[in-house]
């Protein structure tokens, strides 16, 4: 029993499963604690002590990283699937060219009441799945086991996750194989699943939307929204602008669609993110885990970021290991090379954690007894939309006067 698994910090445990899909006598289970992430539970019982999860678990054991050779301006040669994805369409190149060697893709997606699974897809037509950001966390499931079983076929396989996931995949394989591609997402973190499901209840009490879309581009890809598609019509958190919220957006010099985006200023704002996300140990300023990283290009950059681009995305790519070098030029994206620390200054999520919410901790204490969009406009500093007209009014035409 001494080697069995100990109890991981909170502060470090990363929700990776890779304990739950090493351990061989399946004693091991995911459950939600009261903030809606989950971590492993150890049935006792059947525990036989084999410490084959310490031996996967990566805050224990930190797989080695890759040095961050090339950073590129990156996008697909397609519009339909650049005007389909988060930023510039370069997880669907790569995934393009695993599934033409009749390989696997791995990657996050919902299931039909927008909980966020990981799933493999080896067909173009249900690839479309995977596309675009899901800012909660994913539950791994049994993913690094078929991905065992397709490589161990001798099938190749991209893995997309975050850093934290791939951490886990490659202490769970503990080899490297030469038809495994791994591909890093550029990770604030990862909201609480179970706040997530509260908020879609408390506004969708009927009816689950159609369709939602964490990054929906209608104001372009650098003006991103959360959208919820109900019937035929984007609603509750849409683009669309009353003419109250033009006149707001003028005089805040701020796009009046983010007043709405209660969920996803939360999420930004590090409210309700799982606690090893602000003390993220797959991080490193100069190292990554994966083969590529995958993300949003911020910043000024004239001649990458015209104005047609940023209304059609551009993305971060980072080769870190020659085996993505390689996967990056047959799947032919257009790619320019950029200084990369100007890059990353632009998206320090890439190499820093993210600092919590001043009031995180209220936020847990008082979230299940409270609804939830009024507690969010409270610990956000919300006020009312005609208040906060009225005040940028205000001090557009008499403050300092």
């Amino acid at each position: 029993m001494e080697q069995m698994i100990p109890v991981v910090d909170k502060n470090k445990c990363s929700g990776c499963q890779a304990c739950v899909n090493i351990c061989t006598h399946g004693c091991i289970s995911m459950e939600a604690d009261g903030e809606g992430f989950l971590y492993p539970h150890i049935d006792h019982a059947r525990c036989i002590g084999c410490g084959l999860c310490r031996s996967v678990c990566p805050s224990l054991r930190k797989p080695d990283m890759f040095v961050q050779q090339q950073v590129y301006a990156a996008r697909h040669g397609q519009m339909e699937i650049l005007l389909k994805s988060s930023s510039g369409g370069v997880f669907s190149a790569l995934a393009e060219e695993i599934l033409k060697e009749k390989g696997v893709v791995f990657g996050a997606c919902f299931d039909e009441r927008y909980r966020v699974f990981h799933q493999w897809v080896d067909n173009e037509s249900d690839l479309d799945k995977l596309r675009r950001s899901k800012y909660v966390q994913s539950d791994i499931g049994q993913s690094y086991r078929q991905a065992h079983e397709f490589l161990e076929q001798g099938r190749r396989v991209l893995f997309v996750g975050t850093p934290c996931q791939i951490a886990g995949l490659r202490n769970y394989l503990n080899k490297d194989y030469a038809h495994l591609l791994t591909a890093q997402l550029i990770c604030l973190g990862v909201a609480s699943t179970g706040v997530w499901q509260r908020f879609l209840r408390e506004n969708f009490p009927s009816t689950f939307p159609q369709e939602i879309n964490f990054r929906k581009k209608d104001g372009g890809w650098s003006r991103y929204f959360l959208g919820f598609r109900v019937g035929r019509q984007w609603v509750a958190h849409s683009q669309k602008q009353t003419l109250a919220e033009k006149i707001f957006s003028f005089f805040s010099m701020t796009p009046a669609f983010v007043f709405h985006n209660l969920f996803l200023r939360g999420y930004l704002a590090g409210l309700f993110l799982r606690p090893s996300c602000h003390l993220c140990l797959s991080k490193d300023l100069e190292k990554r885990m994966a083969d590529v990283t995958l993300g949003d290009l911020w910043g000024e950059w004239p001649d990458i970021l015209t104005p047609k681009n940023k209304h059609e995305g551009v993305s971060f790519l980072g080769v870190n290991t020659p085996k993505g070098a390689e996967y990056v030029r047959k799947s032919g994206i257009k790619t320019m090379e950029i200084d990369a620390r100007q890059a990353m200054l632009h998206n320090p999520a890439i190499f820093r954690s993210c600092i919590p919410h001043a009031k995180r901790s209220e936020f847990f204490v008082r979230w299940r007894k409270e609804p939830l969009n009024a507690l969010l406009r409270e610990l956000l500093g919300i006020k009312p939309f005609c208040v906060t007209l009225v005040k940028k009014i205000y001090q557009r035409f008499f403050d300092g006067k």
